[in-house]
């Protein structure tokens, strides 16, 4: 019986409990969603062989062949499974919309929680990545871990933590890290591919560079207006979170980007070296991290980009380091 509603042993029970699961992961899947989704699948499949357990959505493309595609469910299937959220704080940001068909529900995530989660759950947002957390947990309950799992693992650490430059950084990330490398992780291969840039959006970062602009007290943005990528011959989904193109300016301590999508809203991604962006995220709509968060505006609130800009603004102003 599960007493503490978040905790790491809801995991380890969910998994025992049910003989099919369904890993869902976010909206707009980066490194930390794909990689904890695959890596939480090939653990539970070498662990509990008789279970039948699916990563589904869209994953990184790109990664497939180097790791792990991800699968295809029937909604016969995701009816009858256990829906395993990752890396995501809420049902509604699921990247699958067909997880409300599921009835049972289980969580692990880093993430600060927008809304009640009322199923059990294991968050920490103390941890800089879904990965680190499902690293914790394979190495709690001395679990086998693959070449392919180690790998994923390594890639949500390293992505989630900029190459290991964001907070928070500590002993147990490194020496989770050291036990990834002991089991196979490949960063040389994984790296040959996710910091691989084409040439479209080389020319388009520079466009970046050259056009960004700074607020009084030094706040570095980019709006990205649909017509303005598609010049470029890019997706939403390439450039919407190359926020960090705007990262190390000099005199510019909180970075933003805000990207116009195909419906009219606002991808709005917030970065800063100490300054507590989540609340700004939070305040907008959105959430994530002190110093990496996000949100998305509609259409019809484009108009708050200003405001946005406007309160990080502040916060520099007031020097509200944390």
């Amino acid at each position: 019986m599960i007493c503490n509603m978040n905790s790491m042993e809801n995991i380890y029970n969910a998994i025992k409990e049910n003989d099919s699961i369904v890993i869902f992961g976010h909206i707009l899947p980066d490194g930390d969603c794909y990689g904890s989704e695959i890596a939480m699948r090939e653990i539970i499949k070498d662990n509990f062989p008789n279970k039948k357990v699916y990563a589904i959505g869209t994953g990184i493309p790109s990664l497939f062949s180097l790791l792990s595609p991800t699968d295809e469910v029937s909604d016969e299937t995701i009816k009858n499974s256990l829906a395993f959220l990752i890396d995501m704080n809420d049902l509604s940001r699921s990247q699958d919309k067909r997880i409300s068909l599921a009835n049972k529900f289980v969580k692990l995530d880093h993430h600060v929680e927008s809304t009640p989660f009322d199923y059990p759950s294991y968050v920490d947002t103390e941890s800089i990545a879904s990965c680190q957390m499902v690293a914790r947990f394979a190495f709690k309950y001395n679990l086998k871990l693959s070449n392919l799992a180690a790998s994923c693992l390594f890639l949500g650490i390293v992505t989630d933590s900029g190459r290991f430059q964001y907070s928070p950084l500590t002993e147990e990330l490194f020496n989770i890290v050291s036990k990834l490398m002991h089991y196979g992780a490949n960063p040389k291969d994984i790296y040959s591919i996710i910091y691989q840039v084409d040439e479209k959006q080389l020319r388009y970062k520079g466009n970046m560079i050259l056009n960004y602009k700074k607020s009084p007290h030094g706040v570095a943005y980019f709006y990205a207006p649909e017509v303005l990528y598609e010049k470029f011959d890019l997706t939403f989904e390439a450039i919407s979170n190359q926020v960090n193109v705007l990262a190390n300016i000099k005199g510019s301590p909180i970075w933003a980007l805000f990207t116009e999508a195909p419906d009219g809203g606002i991808r709005v991604e917030l970065r800063s070296t100490g300054y507590d962006v989540q609340k700004v995220a939070c305040q907008f709509g959105g959430g994530g991290h002190v110093c990496a968060s996000g949100a998305r505006l509609s259409k019809e609130n484009a108009s708050q980009m200003d405001d946005i800009i406007k309160v990080c603004d502040e916060i520099i102003a007031k020097g509200e380091l944390q």
